[in-house]
């Protein structure tokens, strides 16, 4: 039995998900007119349909969409196939929204396409619970830096891409001198408070390409790829001396704290190894005095 016109219509303008009706428009696409919206869509992006309908999409586009889900959509528009995908809309008040959209081309009797159907699902929550989780297995929760595993992570590719392509890179150990005194002294909501802003330093002080991480108590870890020692050795220094002079007293701390620091450099080690080797020119720099570089 055919179902009546608008007993469809009723069934399409209260579906659950977006639904989006638009013509072909090989001239230019992406650019094709909106001829339907269902009750979904103005819900979700404030639009009435009075104000949508014969616009393009693209009053809906803005930054966030990869270059490969536009090029899926823009390859399927001009060739009339479907596509799945994930996409990136703005709302009339510019709020961004995370689309799962699956577009399917539709024909008339003679099985030209004539429109394309827009099948939307609003995934932001989903992606803001990705990102909640991928935030969670990847950065410390006390300094907001990288964690132990995702730093190790980091290091690991770092160390396979200087082998694969013969290029230097340093590696540094680092840690907070007599900081069981500071825990001891002050209490351990300051010892959190110094951990924090030691973080922060080393974020201010190293390259976009270099890698920090919180790898134990008051443990810290920097990966310095494409930088021969001398360089590094200049950095950490210039680390270990900004660290001395930064205004601890702001803090809570009668005295200047310090840092020791290891520092070493790739050669075809594995990561365990090079952390070795890190980690021993860290015990050198405490048993030469603390507050000092040492290089193994």
């Amino acid at each position: 039995m055919h179902l009546p016109d608008h007993l469809f219509r009723q069934a399409v303008d209260n579906a659950l998900d977006i639904i989006m009706i638009t013509e072909v428009e090989l001239a230019d696409p992406g650019n094709n007119k909106i001829v339907y919206v269902n009750d979904a869509f103005c819900e979700l992006f404030l639009y009435t349909r009075e104000e949508i309908i014969g616009r393009s999409p693209r009053i809906l586009q803005g930054d966030g969409t990869s270059d490969e889900s536009r090029e899926k959509i823009r390859h399927a528009l001009k060739t009339g196939h479907s596509v799945h995908t994930e996409i990136v809309n703005y709302d009339k008040k510019g709020q961004k929204h995370w689309i799962d959209l699956k577009m399917v081309p539709l024909f008339d009797v003679d099985y030209c396409v004539t429109h394309f159907l827009f099948i939307e699902r609003d995934a932001s929550e989903r992606k803001q619970r990705e990102k909640q989780l991928y935030h969670e297995a990847t950065i410390d929760s006390l300094t907001g830096i990288n964690n132990r595993h995702h730093t190790y992570q980091i290091a690991t590719h770092a160390l396979e891409k200087a082998s694969r392509y013969q290029t230097a890179l340093s590696f540094m150990m680092l840690d907070i001198d007599h900081f069981k005194q500071i825990n001891d002294t002050y209490g351990h909501p300051v010892g959190d408070k110094v951990l924090r802003q030691l973080a922060q330093i080393l974020k201010n002080d190293i390259r976009a390409v270099d890698t920090v991480g919180r790898v134990g108590g008051e443990e810290f870890c920097i990966v310095l790829p494409e930088i021969k020692l001398k360089n590094a050795t200049d950095m950490a220094n210039r680390i270990r001396v900004n660290v001395e002079n930064f205004n601890w007293q702001e803090l809570g701390l009668s005295n200047p704290l310090t840092i020791s620091i290891g520092l070493t450099k790739f050669e075809e080690d594995t990561l365990d190894s090079l952390i070795k080797k890190a980690d021993t020119a860290l015990y050198q720099a405490k048993e030469q005095g603390r507050n000092r570089v040492a290089v193994g």
